[in-house]
């Protein structure tokens, strides 16, 4: 009798795994106790098989909260949200006592199967049903006569089920350690040592050194600098910013570049950092740079990653990552200085240039060539709408014509703010006062006045700009005027009479 439930038994978990894909999570030969697992959609089917006689139903409830521990314990090691728990049980008799609502002690949806000899076939039937197997499982449990075979037999399956482990072992290390993290080590040098020369040319939170050396801006993009939407993912505003940015690099570039190789790695890498520059170029007025549309670009892949290997990814990073996403999504979304745009596109990015690339050893070419489609199209649509939007002058604007000045460039001042076009309304004022200042120390005083004149006639509390222009009159003459401006600058900014002519602060 004992050689038939051995048999049974390993006969039982072999078929799982070798015919009907089961993966083991957990082999115990001595034990006689098996758990198997196979992801169907968003469900994960556990297996969890034991070969134990059961006298009375308290000792199978004490089983099923051990059973439950482990669950818990080891809730890692099972992918999918939704969990059906299949506890079989293999022996000679059933419990002599009832064994109704054992399964209460366990959280998921739970199904007890009970194979004693008069049951086996039944039960087996059920299983199948309960699997949703494409055929029955069917095995003989009558042993006519020829042990010695079967105890080779039953050995037999033990060993392959050793090897079908090791296999899952060497898949599984296959897969995340494919590559070597090299580009992530060059792209974290890289990063650094512009970071480096930025802060000894300028300093790396100046928006005119931000702009000269290649960050977003987008005046310039639509001017023809296209190069802008690559270069700024190797510019960082502060120490912040960098270190933030280089930490998450080190984190999933490693991961990432393993995972996919070297040369899939840096096609996600640029694709996602420009899709996300792309996405900040339409979005997004102000000046950006950073690697995070990049950084975002490698939280899309390994999402990739989680889509063709779902059993993997939630046995090994799952919900770990899935909520460091939302929670990076959900702080840019909350602090308005971050660039969400950017960040979205670089997620979006990076996930259709995986599927692009795909993982090394899957292949899919019309889903590659449908995502290099979208990919394409999607950098195409936020390119040319980007180019058609109405664009308004910003804060960073008025920032760079500010830099400018003060940098006594102010033949740049000018051109750069009639580049930028006259805004219209908000920033106005500000726009008029910066040029009025490069104009007036280029000579051109009747610009100037116009300016100035129009940019109290927008904000009459503007004390700069009432100085200034009182200097003018009393230039041309008119003390009267010139004294009617001084006294509102004074009155509005007690001492600024002190200065020259005031700068742009």
């Amino acid at each position: 009798m004992h050689i038939e439930q051995q048999y049974f038994f390993w006969k039982l978990a072999y078929d799982l795994v070798s015919r009907h894909d089961f993966e083991i999570i957990h082999l115990h030969t001595q034990h006689n106790e098996v758990w198997l697992e196979k992801s169907q959609g968003t469900t994960s089917q556990v297996v969890r098989l034991l070969k134990k006689d059961f006298h009375w139903s308290n000792h199978v409830k004490v089983d099923l909260e051990h059973v439950n521990n482990q669950l818990v314990k080891n809730k890692r090691y099972f992918s999918g949200r939704k969990k059906d728990i299949h506890v079989v049980y293999v022996s000679d008799y059933p419990p002599v006592d009832d064994l109704a609502d054992v399964s209460l002690k366990l959280e998921h949806n739970t199904h007890v199967h009970f194979l004693s000899d008069e049951e086996k076939e039944s039960g087996l039937q059920d299983l199948s049903k309960k699997l949703n197997l494409t055929e029955n499982l069917h095995i003989k449990f009558r042993i006519p006569d020829a042990p010695l075979e079967y105890e080779s037999t039953i050995e037999y399956m033990k060993q392959q089920l050793h090897t079908y482990k090791e296999k899952q072992r060497q898949r599984v290390k296959a897969v995340f350690e494919f590559g070597n993290a090299r580009l992530t080590y060059v792209l974290l040098m890289v990063n650094v040592i512009v970071f480096y020369y930025l802060e000894t040319v300028g300093s790396t939170t100046s928006i005119t050194t931000l702009i000269e050396y290649g960050a977003k801006y987008n005046p310039a993009i639509m001017d023809g600098e296209w190069w802008r939407l690559a270069t700024s993912m190797f510019l960082h505003i502060g120490v912040l910013h960098i270190a933030m940015n280089m930490l998450a690099l080190f984190y999933l570039g490693t991961a990432v570049e393993q995972i996919y190789g070297t040369w899939r790695f840096t096609i996600i890498y640029f694709l996602a950092g420009i899709l996300g520059s792309a996405a900040s170029f339409y979005f997004n007025d102000s000046v950006a740079a950073g690697a995070s549309g990049a950084i975002f670009g490698l939280f899309g892949a390994l999402l990739y990653f989680a889509w063709r290997y779902p059993s993997l990814f939630f046995r090994t990073m799952g919900w770990n990552l899935i909520l460091l996403v939302a929670f990076n999504i959900a702080f840019g979304i909350m602090v308005p200085q971050v660039d969400n745009s950017g960040h979205m596109g670089g997620l979006i990015g990076g996930f259709i240039a995986s599927q692009l690339v795909d993982l090394p050893r899957l292949s899919h070419r019309p889903l590659q060539t449908g995502a290099a489609m979208v990919y394409a199209g999607l950098l195409s649509l936020l390119v040319v709408s980007g180019m058609q939007k109405d664009e308004q002058v910003s804060a960073a604007d008025i920032q760079y014509l500010n830099d400018l000045n003060v940098a006594q460039e102010y033949e740049r001042v000018i051109d750069t703010a009639n580049s930028l076009g006259e805004p219209d309304g908000e920033w106005e004022d500000e726009w008029l006062f910066q040029r009025s200042f490069a104009y007036i120390r280029t000579g051109e005083e009747e610009k100037a006045f116009d300016d100035l004149v129009r940019a109290i006639e927008i904000d009459p509390d503007f004390a700069e700009a009432h100085y200034n222009l009182s200097l003018l009159y009393e230039r041309r003459g008119n003390e009267e005027k010139a004294d009617y401006h001084k006294r509102q600058a004074e009155q509005l900014k007690p001492g600024i009479e002190d200065q020259e002519l005031d700068a742009p602060s």
